[in-house]
């Protein structure tokens, strides 16, 4: 059931006709109270910018040019409101999108996905590549110490790490994205991942190339 709830989750993200969407100014939120981390180098969020986007909520509504903050150490989504409040969603947010206007694309996140080493269905997930083979990012920051030598000062800062995850008739698993392990998931298609890579150049530390490499393969 879940798988089913993601696909269609997916599908609500490519298609703006699936849901009514609703005016900004009807999204209900609660006063998010900002944790201050003063003595600690970097942000805790994805990106300290206010960045417009899309919301989908448990219900099915939608939200759109809605200014958005991903709070990647609390796994919480935040929007500012009209009053220039920062909120955290009254209901449930299923999926969203973070837009890049340089570029015109967007990153898209979901929840929902089976539970896996501290994650759960209420966990966000970066949508590489959406097919029988998904492939998922999760992006996780933790606060770090260090202390240079000879001195007592203590140095704090956000740590990222990356972690990837496929998911495959509802099952998910964990994945470091190199030839060996992406083989074992097409394991009738060596020979064609191995004249991909070579012909296309493709870069496995890279999303856009995991992304079209999945879409190929899959």
């Amino acid at each position: 059931m879940k798988y089913i709830f993601l696909m269609l989750t997916f599908i609500s993200l490519k298609s703006y006709s699936q849901y009514a969407l609703t005016p900004f100014a009807d999204v209900q939120g609660t006063m998010l109270r900002e944790i201050k981390y003063e003595d600690v180098k970097g942000s805790p969020y994805l990106s300290d910018n206010w960045t417009l986007g899309k919301v989908t909520t448990k219900s099915g509504k939608q939200y759109v040019d809605v200014p958005l903050k991903y709070n990647v150490m609390d796994d919480k989504l935040i929007f500012k409101h009209e009053n220039g409040n920062q909120m955290y969603f009254v209901e449930p947010v299923t999926a969203f999108e973070l837009n890049n206007l340089i570029s015109g694309t967007s990153a898209k996140f979901v929840s929902g996905l089976p539970a896996i080493d501290h994650y759960n269905a209420l966990s966000y997930y970066e949508v590489i590549f959406s097919g029988p083979i998904s492939l998922f990012k999760k992006t996780n920051k933790v606060i770090t110490e260090s202390k240079e030598y000879g001195s007592a000062l203590i140095n704090k800062s956000f740590n990222t790490t990356l972690n990837y995850f496929t998911l495959s008739d509802g099952k998910i698993s964990k994945i470091t994205p190199n030839r060996k392990a992406i083989s074992t998931l097409f394991p009738s298609k060596e020979q064609q991942l191995n004249d991909y890579l070579k012909k296309e150049k493709i870069d496995l530390k890279n999303d856009e190339d995991l992304k079209k490499l999945f879409a190929y393969l899959n």
